[in-house]
């Protein structure tokens, strides 16, 4: 294959804001296979005036095969609402603790070794349950998206906001959030 077949058969992608590319055809056929970009994708390679959504190119054909996405409305919202709201949980299970501590002598190893860490370790392993429980919710609702699980993971307000975006809904969820954690460091400061 000669440079300038290699340079025709190019394309660019954009993901997350970004141009990435060039990559060869069956590239991006293999990265529409595994989901990480769909047929909303905006792609652009030589020949084509501006870029345009995967699926009006020849490579969209591939996207018939495939069923679309379920429609954003019909996806359950119910993990991240609680996850929204989580952090007036939170605050509920460290008065829990606190009371607890409170009421029993200085130097409980009880509490030291099995209750102290409950409150930074029910916060961080709750969110990312309900966040990848949510993820493999859309994945087979067919919004999959690998970066969407590591923000999942790390960051559970990003990950609402990011969730909002892919899923072309109003972040009201992450609002609530963030509106949320605000009233609970508020309230422990009281």
């Amino acid at each position: 294959m000669t440079d300038t077949a290699a340079r025709d058969d190019a394309w660019f992608y954009a993901e997350g804001g970004q141009r990435k590319g060039p990559v060869p055809t069956d590239k991006l056929r293999e990265l529409l296979a595994a989901q990480t970009i769909d047929g909303e994708t905006p792609v652009w390679r030589k020949g084509l005036a501006d870029w345009q959504p995967l699926r009006t190119t020849e490579i969209g054909m591939q996207l018939k095969d495939t069923p679309p996405p379920i429609a954003a409305n019909r996806v359950n919202n119910g993990l991240v609402w609680a996850l929204a709201l989580a952090p007036l949980a939170y605050l509920f299970v460290e008065v829990a603790l606190l009371n607890y501590q409170n009421s029993h002598p200085a130097g409980d190893e009880f509490f030291e070794v099995f209750l102290s860490p409950l409150s930074w370790l029910v916060p961080v392993l709750t969110n990312a349950v309900l966040c990848l429980v949510d993820t493999e919710q859309l994945k087979r609702a067919g919004y999959s998206s690998g970066w969407l699980t590591l923000f999942a993971l790390l960051l559970a307000p990003v990950y609402l906001f990011l969730r909002a975006q892919r899923l072309r809904q109003t972040p009201t969820y992450g609002f609530v959030w963030i509106a949320s954690f605000i009233v609970s460091i508020i309230l422990r400061a009281a």
